[in-house]
């Protein structure tokens, strides 16, 4: 006895269809003009996914386990998952496996560590200035400090593997303490209406330099272009805040901002030394001279729409650090 005939995907669907209806076998193979054994094999026939290439070397509850474990502990490598879970498969099969999850290996953001001090301040200043009027920002001369590298460091660079768009959450980013090495430092300033005066620091930054960089430098410019009533910024560094600044300040009668300690991101001139130091990068100047050079040039050239969309942020900026309930920001 033969082999018996395939069914084409019409005569399959006809005999399903006549089956369906109640028709007996007889009936059917009367019908269409075909066997019995044919019909069972259009009954018992199932569409079969097409498999090509080698057969998966984990399993389901394998892929669990390296998911679970990358994501209590993200900042571990594919080797010391291999080893805690005592696997058999290579690390490229793990960090594939993290991959199909979304949990690519990532360069880990840098964030100021933030105590519970800090969260708690930083949530009080964003949701006491959150709803504050554009033009009250207007009125804030903001400045800082900032140290500029002539060349950038070499360091071993770290991978963190987390979801997209968490890389501000603490869990994620690599914690770091303020001021490092730099070839010079300066201080600057910038409002709405525009950048200040920009300020090299010789040797040792303390406060009697600090209250002449006050005196000499930011006062004349802000009395010459500060609104009759304005406001100055500046972070909780203990040169800014000790009594013979305090006492400046207040012979002065030059109203202080209250600023959240550890909050770089809520401060606008950030975004302006990244600039600076863009431009640097750029012009890559040979030593101390060029770059003070290349810092003036840069600085002189920042347009005024940039500081202005920098100061307009600042509702952006609170409502950012009260989503990410206190902790660092994307600014």
């Amino acid at each position: 006895m033969g082999r018996s005939r395939h069914c084409s995907e019409d005569e399959r669907f006809l005999i399903k269809k006549l089956i369906k209806e109640g028709k007996t076998y007889k009936e059917v193979q009367k019908i269409i003009g075909c066997s019995a054994k044919m019909i069972s094999n259009a009954l018992k026939w199932e569409q079969k996914t097409e498999k090509r290439g080698r057969k998966r070397k984990t399993t389901p509850r394998m892929d669990r386990r390296i998911a679970k474990l990358a994501k209590t502990q993200p900042m571990m490598g594919s080797k010391r998952i291999k080893q805690d879970l005592q696997l058999t498969v290579s690390t490229v099969t793990i960090r594939r496996r993290l991959t199909e999850v979304n949990l690519p290996a990532r360069s880990p953001r840098k964030a100021p560590l933030l105590r519970k001090r800090h969260v708690q301040k930083r949530l009080q200043f964003a949701k006491e200035h959150i709803d504050w009027p554009e033009k009250k920002w207007h009125n804030i001369l903001w400045t800082d400090e900032s140290k500029i590298v002539l060349f950038g460091s070499k360091g071993h660079r770290q991978y963190v593997r987390r979801p997209a768009n968490t890389e501000f959450k603490p869990q994620y980013s690599l914690k770091t303490i303020k001021h490092g090495g730099a070839s010079i430092m300066i201080w600057g300033c910038f409002s709405y209406y525009g950048v200040g005066p920009i300020h090299r620091i010789q040797g040792i930054m303390d406060q009697f330099q600090y209250i002449r960089i006050l005196e000499e430098v930011m006062l004349p410019y802000a009395e010459e272009e500060m609104p009759l009533r304005w406001t100055f910024q500046q972070d909780n560094d203990p040169k800014h805040t000790s009594k013979r600044a305090k006492a400046w300040f207040q012979m002065n009668k030059i109203q202080l901002m209250e600023w959240p300690a550890q909050s770089p991101d809520l401060n606008p001139i950030e975004n302006l030394w990244a600039d600076i130091k863009s431009a640097v990068h750029e012009a890559k100047p040979r030593n101390a001279e060029e770059l003070w050079n290349t810092v003036q040039l840069s600085w002189a050239a920042i347009p005024v729409e940039r500081c202005q969309k920098l100061v307009d942020s600042m509702h952006h900026r609170c409502v950012a650090v009260i989503g990410n309930r206190g902790f660092a920001t994307k600014y």
